[in-house]
């Protein structure tokens, strides 16, 4: 074992050709701080040299709330390196041509869901709480969701998952393909039965079902969210349908979008836009551009909110700047895309 992966944050079995890691900052629902990061890279390398399968899982109520945002606005890292670093990171373990397994027990947002993306199989359970908040914090969705999320089948729920910072439970999950597996059995009991017999996919056909579809909140709303968020409609006409449909989900999610950033949904909805036509690689980097700039560059609207819902909790009403998407137009987002103030992401082409 390399002395660089000790830590208590990370947690790691090399059982059966198969590295089990465990994430282990449940205080901070397992968000990725750099230390993490700089041990998942070495794990990386190691699987993709000794052809090492992977099973991803998480120590309490999250797989992974992604990076640690909180130490972000405190000046505690640098952003654009923990950007960087975190977009290397789960591009390098999608190229490993091995069983590449996240178990999604609980939270799994943002870098958490592109963690699980960069894998060959996802696992929902009940518990499971999949989500793309970035809109809700001056952000905008990352870690490759521009290319995942536009090729969610249907595509209006990758939009709108992407806009309105919504979330998945489990069954939905399963049901829209965002996991191939929904295992009710507890996880601990689930990998310790991997660890002992090995066999990573037997074990998960054994443990399937087919969850109770009139359990899924997607599903009884799916014809409106569809016609809301049709792909190729602009975020202006989106909204009037929102408010011409009149329904409770409807007004439900016109509110919440109401709420978030209009800087970031500007940026979500054309990245989500270019995102249909870009590999995975590409599609992280121009995330990472626009990360460098809304968070490094613009940095008011993500430390307000990041403050206001994470630290202070005060649940005061966020001054967003611009104040409304009226005032947004393609001239003002352009720049984002760029990123001809930083660094950039170099990712080798494969």
């Amino acid at each position: 074992m390399e002395s660089a992966l000790n830590s208590s944050f990370i947690l790691y079995e090399e059982i059966h050709s198969t590295f089990f890691i465990k994430l282990n900052r449940p205080e901070s629902l397992n968000s990725f701080n750099m230390e993490m990061l700089n041990i998942l890279h070495s794990l990386s390398r190691r699987a993709k040299l000794e052809n090492k399968n992977i099973l991803w899982y998480g120590e309490g109520r999250a797989l992974s709330a992604g990076g640690d945002i909180v130490i972000m606005t405190k000046g505690e890292v640098d952003v654009e390196e923990i950007f960087e670093s975190e977009s290397k990171l789960w591009y390098s373990f999608s190229q490993i041509p091995t069983i590449r397994i996240a178990i999604m027990d609980g939270i799994t947002f943002g870098g958490g869901a592109g963690l699980a993306w960069s894998c060959s199989i996802r696992v929902a359970t009940p518990k499971t709480l999949w989500s793309m908040p970035e809109c809700s914090i001056g952000y905008c969705p990352d870690v490759g969701a521009s290319h995942f999320l536009s090729r969610v089948n249907p595509s209006e729920l990758g939009l709108y998952l992407s806009l309105a910072a919504e979330r998945l439970n489990g069954i939905d999950c399963y049901l829209f393909g965002f996991a191939e597996y929904y295992i009710e059995k507890d996880k601990k009991e689930i990998i310790r039965e991997m660890q002992s017999a090995g066999n990573l996919i037997e074990i998960l056909e054994k443990y399937h079902i087919d969850p109770d579809r009139n359990k899924s909140k997607i599903l009884p709303v799916l014809k409106e969210l569809r016609y809301c968020f049709d792909v190729h409609l602009n975020l202006e006409i989106i909204i009037y349908r929102l408010k011409l449909v009149g329904s409770d989900w409807s007004l439900k999610t016109l509110k919440r979008i109401s709420e978030l950033c209009p800087l970031s949904l500007r940026i979500a909805k054309e990245a989500f836009r270019r995102g249909i036509h870009m590999s995975y690689r590409e599609s992280l980097i121009m995330e990472y551009n626009l990360a460098a700039q809304l968070i490094k560059h613009q940095p008011t609207n993500f430390n307000s909110a990041v403050n206001n819902k994470l630290i202070t909790k005060n649940q005061k009403k966020i001054e967003w700047n611009p104040d409304s998407i009226i005032s947004i137009g393609d001239t003002t987002i352009m720049p984002y895309f760029i990123n001809s103030n930083g660094r950039k992401l170099q990712l080798p082409r494969l």
